[in-house]
């Protein structure tokens, strides 16, 4: 499961809009804002696309389980 809080804060800290983040993942907005909030929305490409314009890797946005 993607790490929503990080991914939120990834993205803001680039200083990207959810829609922009969408844009360059192929998927909306609310599919990035959902992800945002805990609801896997994303696909394995799209994860990809966002990681790499985040400059992260896939791992990184993963919700580590303790």
């Amino acid at each position: 499961m993607i790490d929503g809080a990080r991914l939120k804060s990834l993205r803001e800290a680039a200083e990207l809009s959810a829609a922009k983040l969408g844009e360059i993942a192929g998927v909306s907005a609310s599919a990035i804002l959902h992800t945002e909030r805990g609801f896997d929305k994303l696909g394995l490409k799209s994860i990809a696309l966002v990681a790499d314009r985040l400059g992260v890797t896939i791992d990184e946005l993963i919700k580590k389980e303790s």
